[in-house]
């Protein structure tokens, strides 16, 4: 949640039924959501390795880091050795060993690629080393905002995954959604964001992660846990109200509950934007047992008049119960769903 799930902290294909292969609602002929709430695991394999840090060890050479000496900088991905793709750490070990410490690296920093060489050292034990921390394996928990029926496209957290370490944008190789269910709330305090504690089934993935960017993660359901839910339609960023809306988040194991929130103001957009609504918590049950908008609850979804109007985001450190939301159109338009009607209609026709 911004905090944006902080990682390491942190945040579907499946069998269509009958009835819920009909993508619009008849009397209103708008698209039709599978709402989410629910609480999902998050596996993510980064593309490359990243540096989390460098330090200082002893060495046949002295005192110091080969890698710090290399120029090497927390937040660097390493993206190949001598010229070839490095998927994991052992591959780095090998590659290390190998080329006897001599090292090519391929990084990229802040979007920009260039190579450095880097000569590990004998540490005390004997062992070559180049002093530097990485990891390419992050874990998380976040809120499923919405399942489309139509394509089994999902989107959730309705904002990117930050790398605790790096504070930059984790880059995605592959990713699993996984079952979870939450077994405790940390309960916010003035200076501190709240969070779901939860426990995540690695060996059960509910489908794949595909995409990582500002406006949430993305990619195709692989379960038919969602399926049996009812749907509801979406409503379009001009018809969203101020006023009473709620939204549908888990706080104990995997029950979906629908708490209140007050929508305060309305940034209406002409672009993608993340912080199109802002609101605050009402729900008496929700402050008691969360103090408001936690860390886990982003991508749960917002409701208004029975449609899916947008997800919960962003949420004030020094106030927990003054939160953000990111419009539901911009996450479709993220997961490439034709969901305007004009579009969504003849797509329908097309496919029926």
């Amino acid at each position: 949640m911004r905090k944006q799930i902080k990682m390491g902290l942190l945040v579907f294909i499946f069998f269509l039924c009958a009835q819920n292969t009909t993508v619009f609602a008849n009397e209103t002929d708008r698209y039709m959501l599978i709402p989410g709430g629910d609480a999902v695991g998050i596996h993510i394999e980064t593309a490359g390795l990243i540096v989390v840090d460098t330090y200082t060890i002893e060495t046949e050479c002295g005192h110091y880091s080969p890698a710090r000496e290399a120029g090497l900088v927390k937040g660097d991905v390493i993206t190949a050795i001598n010229g070839q793709p490095v998927g994991n750490i052992e591959e780095y070990k090998e590659a290390l060993i190998a080329r006897e410490g001599f090292l090519v690296l391929t990084i990229n920093r802040a979007g920009v690629e260039s190579e450095v060489t880097l000569v590990g050292c004998k540490n005390q034990d004997g062992e070559l080393t180049t002093g530097v921390y990485l990891r390419n394996k992050i874990a998380g928990i976040g809120t499923l905002t919405y399942v489309d029926p139509a394509s089994q496209k999902y989107g959730a957290l309705g904002h990117e995954i930050i790398d605790q370490d790096t504070n930059q944008i984790v880059n995605i190789k592959q990713g699993q959604l996984i079952d979870s269910h939450i077994t405790a709330i940390r309960k916010a305090t003035d200076d501190e964001p709240g969070e779901k504690i939860a426990e995540i089934h690695f060996d059960k993935a509910h489908g794949t992660i595909e995409k990582n960017n500002e406006y949430g993660i993305y990619g195709e359901i692989t379960t038919d846990n969602y399926n049996s839910k009812k749907m509801l339609p979406i409503a379009y960023q001009d018809e969203v109200q101020l006023g009473y809306a709620t939204i549908l988040t888990v706080i104990d194991g995997k029950h979906i509950e629908e708490f209140e929130i007050e929508i305060i103001e309305i940034d209406l957009q002409a672009k993608q934007e993340v912080k199109g609504i802002k609101y605050i918590v009402t729900d008496t049950k929700l402050l008691e047992i969360t103090g408001g908008i936690v860390q886990g609850m982003s991508g749960s979804p917002i409701v208004q008049d029975g449609k899916i109007i947008g997800a919960v985001t962003h949420v004030l450190v020094q106030d927990s119960t003054l939160g953000y939301g990111v419009f539901i159109e911009w996450m479709l338009e993220q997961s490439e769903i034709k969901y305007k009607t004009e579009q969504a209609t003849q797509a329908f026709k097309s496919a029926a």
